[in-house]
């Protein structure tokens, strides 16, 4: 008898061993965060170097305000890793906004944001290759998730690239939270907030300037939305194209899935 219980035993653990323990089930977030973090960084810093060329090939806002000497205001440039935040996002479809109100990057002067140009701008090119590069980052860090864990079929593949996202949303929400600007001077603060019919809608000038219109009694605020950093920046788009880049490692799964769905 106490062999066959011995038998009996060896036999369920045996079974046991060949059952998978959800190891295969499991989603690979540490190779997710790092190839994740690899592109994230190496987007941003690629937006920062060509935000500062052209931040130097930019003149800011110059303005004489009151009378005298000295009604000359040159104004200061945003700072080009602010700007260039600015510029990451907003390949995203990052929304901005000033003091709660919703705002477009276009509307934020004396910054050099490389993305913010626009057709006839003359670093339109610039901007194309930074979407370029944002875009191909992710599903690049997508592929090659699933192609550094073997996935063997195009949801373990799509599941693999959706992880790089991770690092997205914290990137995300560090940049909206640190890369608002606070714009103290008149000129800079009459161009944000506008005249009629243009800038900021929702925000009077004098809000922010005196009676006389020569000095700022509260800075204007300009900024990514962060609510929109964290879905588009950070989950919708990172996911969809590291799901994307995933499925480039089953080409040929991914194509009969697709045409059975048709069929």
């Amino acid at each position: 008898m106490s062999d066959g219980k011995q038998l009996d035993y060896e036999d369920e653990s045996d079974v046991q061993r060949q059952v998978p323990q959800g190891s295969g089930n499991e989603l690979p977030v540490k190779e997710g965060a790092v190839f994740g973090a690899i592109a994230v960084v190496a987007t941003y810093l690629t937006h920062l170097l060509l935000t500062m060329i052209a931040t130097a090939q930019s003149s800011p806002i110059a303005e004489a305000v009151g009378t005298g000497e000295d009604s000359l205001v040159i104004t200061e440039m945003v700072p080009s890793w602010k700007a260039a935040g600015w510029s990451y996002l907003s390949v995203f479809g990052t929304g901005f906004e000033v003091d709660g109100e919703a705002a477009a990057l276009g509307d934020a002067p004396n910054h050099a944001a490389a993305f913010g140009s626009g057709p006839g701008s003359p670093f339109f090119l610039s901007a194309l290759f930074l979407f370029l590069v944002t875009v191909g980052g992710i599903v690049a860090a997508g592929y090659a998730v699933a192609k550094y864990t073997d996935a063997d079929d195009t949801v373990d593949a799509a599941k693999a690239g959706v992880t790089v996202a991770l690092p997205y949303v914290a990137f995300a929400a560090i940049a909206a939270f640190l890369m608002s600007h606070s714009y103290s001077e008149v000129p800079t603060v009459a161009s944000l907030i506008g005249s009629e019919g243009s800038g900021v809608l929702g925000l009077e000038v004098t809000e922010y300037l005196n009676d006389a219109g020569d000095s700022v009694t509260t800075n204007a605020k300009f900024g990514p939305s962060m609510t929109d950093a964290l879905l588009f920046a950070g989950i919708i788009v990172p996911a969809i194209l590291g799901a994307v880049g995933g499925l480039l490692t089953q080409p040929r799964d991914a194509l009969e899935t697709v045409m059975a769905k048709i069929q």
